[in-house]
C-alpha cells in the first residue's frame, strides 16, 4: 500500500471507529485522560504497519489488539488494580443524565456487570461493539470458541444476577488481573 492510500485507509477508519476505540481504552486505563494520546498512537502504529506492508485482516480488531497490548506491558510494568474504570461506563447522550431513572438502571448495570471476570467483560463489552467472534479472538489474542465461551458464561452469569434481582447479595470480581 503507498503512502496516500495507507493515510487515506487510516483516515476513513479513524472517523468510524475512532469513538468505540477511545471507549474501549478508557474501560481499560487506570487513568482514562491518557486514552486519547494512546488511541491517536495507535492510529499511526496502524499507519506504520500498512506502510511497511503488514498484513492485517482485522484493522479493528489490530487497533484494539495493539491498544490492549500496550496497557498491558503497562500493567506489567505497574501490576494490580481492575481493568474496569466505573466512570468510563457513563452513559454519553447527554439528555440522558438529567434522567433520573435511566441513571439508576445504568448503575444497576454496572454493578451485575462487576460480577464478570475481566476477560467475560471484555468480550461482552466488544460483542457489544458489533465486533465478530473472529475479530474479539484477534484482539484479545484468543480463539473464536474461547470467546463463544467466554460469552455465554458471561452472558448467564448476568442472566442468574438479573433474575436474582438484588446485585448486593453477589460478590463482584475486583480481584483478577487479565492474561
Amino acid at each position: 500500500m503507498d503512502q496516500e492510500q495507507a493515510i487515506r485507509f487510516v483516515d476513513s477508519l479513524y472517523e468510524a471507529w475512532y469513538p468505540q476505540l477511545l471507549r474501549y481504552t478508557r474501560r481499560l486505563l487506570r487513568e482514562p485522560g491518557s486514552a486519547e494520546e494512546l488511541v491517536q498512537e495507535t492510529f499511526l502504529d496502524l499507519y506504520r504497519a500498512l506502510l511497511a506492508a503488514q498484513p492485517i485482516q482485522f484493522p479493528k480488531a489490530w487497533t484494539m489488539s495493539v491498544v490492549r497490548r500496550k496497557i498491558l506491558h503497562d500493567r506489567r510494568a505497574h501490576p494490580l488494580e481492575d481493568i474496569r474504570d466505573p466512570e468510563a461506563l457513563e452513559i454519553s447522550a447527554p439528555d440522558w443524565r438529567n434522567d433520573v431513572e435511566v441513571s439508576i438502571d445504568c448503575e444497576r448495570v454496572r454493578d451485575h456487570m462487576s460480577l464478570l471476570s475481566n476477560r467475560e467483560y471484555e468480550v461482552l463489552t466488544l460483542r457489544l461493539q458489533s465486533m465478530s467472534y473472529s475479530e474479539i479472538g484477534t484482539a484479545l489474542g484468543i480463539t473464536t470458541n474461547s470467546v463463544k465461551t467466554l460469552l455465554a458464561r458471561g452472558l448467564e452469569k448476568l442472566r442468574r444476577s438479573f433474575k436474582g434481582g438484588s446485585h448486593s447479595e453477589a460478590v463482584p470480581n475486583t480481584e483478577r488481573k487479565t492474561r
